[in-house]
């Protein structure tokens, strides 16, 4: 397992001076997914914060995709890092760390599928630690317009409103570009599930917005693709 499981963030909320992270999606049966969570909180966290204690990366995070179906990714890694020289250097060395070998705690064996992503921070909202989070993806027809209008209008607006939201991201796809897939991906932190969930049926507190967003022009369809995740493990 090298680069752990798929998606943004402590429980989403990334940790300061973050500039890139990878998402590694997986997919994992059913019958599979209580062991995957305890080989993956059990040692592999535990690899993961030998790597941060090192300098050789930020944060490392498992989350676990609430709802969905049998054809899409169930758990989500997310790896933070300083720099992209760190992102494509990172190495998981459990027995240097644990005792144990690779194949003795592995899970890779477990998963159906697998994907990594590579992302740049654009900006974010700290704040604090969230339980579940939503994260959005998009491909906006202006993607310069869109990531400025996040960080000049909508970052100012949830920091002055009492939104719901714990905390606030944008980030920027680097690794897999093409012509179909989203650009942008941003992150709301909550409190509950439920709180999420209420985002994505329109019945939450959030207000209008910041009257001077130009969104809808620079992504006029909305996002793509919205997905509620739970933190299972965070480390940093």
């Amino acid at each position: 397992m090298k680069n752990l499981f798929t998606i943004l963030f402590l429980t989403l909320g990334f940790a300061l001076n973050a500039q890139y992270y990878s998402i590694s999606y997986i997919q994992v049966p059913v019958e599979d997914q209580a062991e995957v969570a305890r080989l993956e909180t059990q040692y592999w966290s535990k690899v993961a914060q030998a790597n941060i204690d090192a300098g050789n990366q930020l944060a490392w995070g498992l989350f676990a995709r609430v709802g969905g179906s049998s054809e899409t990714w169930t758990h989500a890694f997310v790896n933070v890092y300083e720099s992209i020289d760190q992102m494509m250097d990172v190495a998981w060395n459990p027995e240097e760390v644990l005792g144990v070998s690779a194949s003795e705690i592995a899970t890779n064996t477990m998963y159906t599928g697998y994907a990594v992503h590579h992302w740049k921070i654009q900006d974010q909202i700290v704040g604090e630690n969230s339980n579940f989070s939503v994260w959005n993806y998009g491909r906006p027809d202006n993607l310069g317009g869109f990531v400025g209008d996040n960080i000049e209008n909508w970052k100012p607006y949830f920091e002055k409103n009492n939104t719901g939201r714990l905390n606030w991201g944008i980030g920027t796809k680097i690794l897999p570009a093409n012509q179909s897939t989203a650009t942008v991906m941003t992150w709301d932190g909550y409190k509950s599930a439920a709180d999420a969930v209420k985002v994505l049926a329109g019945e939450s507190n959030e207000g209008p917005g910041p009257s001077n967003t130009n969104v809808g022009e620079y992504m006029p369809d909305g996002f793509m693709n919205r997905v509620v995740v739970q933190t299972v493990k965070w480390v940093d």
